[in-house]
């Protein structure tokens, strides 16, 4: 793909326990830097793909501090716009053993929740535009600006891919329930990345996420729903401890679904930011070859398992770890 892919969204400082300890117990704290579609644009960056970060940052040190974490990776920053005001940011409690995770967020008046409307410059050069929930969670105003920026970039011709990233606490939060909001993204994407829980709270009726067939039929429904999307992307985890766990993936199409192999993840590092991984892992195969389904899930969750395996937000595999990874599908990741 000769175009950039802009990626819309909140860049976040991540602030988590360095000894295994918890957020209520800990001395010390690691801070990275990441945010769900930053996580994407990195992904893809390292991947080989041009990628632009479209945000808003505060103008002090810790703006620059995402910056030039942004620029290392090799994501254009030029459109990440400089304002008055505070960084976004979350605390994380890993998970650890039979202790699950939980993230605390502080985010509440940050410079992105502020901004109503950006420069439609910022996708100009770009062919793709990836969004997700999150952004329409976190503020009236942050909602507004990435729902102007998808229907922009339709209008100039650009493919869209919308995350559901379904966030209670942020909704809850904002004191909105979300789901008309969501439901005009969907309608604007062309790829969704998102399982049956989301069809659920966007068709208003229970599905089930138990086994293949399941899984088909929730995605056909949003399918029939919502006539701009061409694809369902999802993934299936199950839980056996803090640091093993089982995910299979699957993509869906009216004509056609593909579905990987499991993969069985032991001694986990970090599950943060795995889920963009996946994302930007499908979406390195989908933006080149649309119709090659069981390459796009593969690639989806070949990055997706590398990524637990790496600290911090971002996943920085290479094109050619990744290919290996692909290849290797189905054996035990360690």
């Amino acid at each position: 793909m000769e175009r950039a892919v802009a990626c819309f969204g909140e860049v976040l400082l991540r602030f988590a326990p360095s000894d295994g300890a918890t957020l209520r117990d800990t001395a010390r704290l690691d801070v990275h830097v990441g945010g769900a579609e930053a996580n994407v644009a990195v992904a893809l960056a390292n991947l080989g793909f041009a990628t632009r970060m479209v945000s808003a940052l505060p103008d002090n040190a810790l703006g620059t501090l995402a910056l030039k974490a942004l620029r290392r990776e090799g994501v254009d920053i030029a459109h990440a716009v400089p304002a008055c005001g505070r960084m976004g940011s979350y605390f994380l409690t890993p998970a650890a053993g039979p202790r699950g995770g939980e993230v605390v967020y502080d985010r509440s008046g940050s410079v992105f929740a502020g901004m109503r409307e950006y420069d439609p410059a910022a996708l100009e050069g770009t062919g793709h535009l990836h969004v997700s929930g999150i952004s329409l969670a976190v503020s009236e105003a942050s909602s507004a600006a990435t729902r102007a920026l998808a229907r922009e970039a339709r209008e100039r011709g650009l493919t869209v891919s919308f995350d559901g990233n379904y966030r209670p606490s942020l909704w809850q939060a904002s004191g909105r329930e979300g789901r008309d909001e969501i439901a005009e993204m969907v309608g604007l994407a062309d790829i969704f990345f998102g399982n049956h829980k989301d069809v659920s709270l966007l068709l208003g009726r229970e599905f089930s996420g138990e086994g293949r067939a399941r899984r088909r039929e929730a995605a056909l429904a949003l399918l029939a729903e919502f006539p701009a999307l061409t694809a369902i992307c999802s993934t299936a985890r199950q839980v056996e401890n803090g640091t093993t766990h089982r995910i299979v993936a699957r993509v869906d199409t009216r004509e056609a679904a593909a579905e990987s192999e499991e993969r069985v993840l032991t001694g986990i590092v970090d599950r943060i930011g795995t889920g963009d991984a996946f994302a930007a892992g499908v979406l390195a195969v989908w933006l080149e070859r649309p119709d090659a389904l069981q390459h796009a899930v593969e690639g989806g969750a070949a990055l997706a398992a590398l990524k637990h395996y790496e600290p911090g937000d971002f996943c920085r595999a290479s094109a050619a770890e990744w290919r290996q990874a692909i290849e290797g599908a189905g054996d035990v990741s360690r």
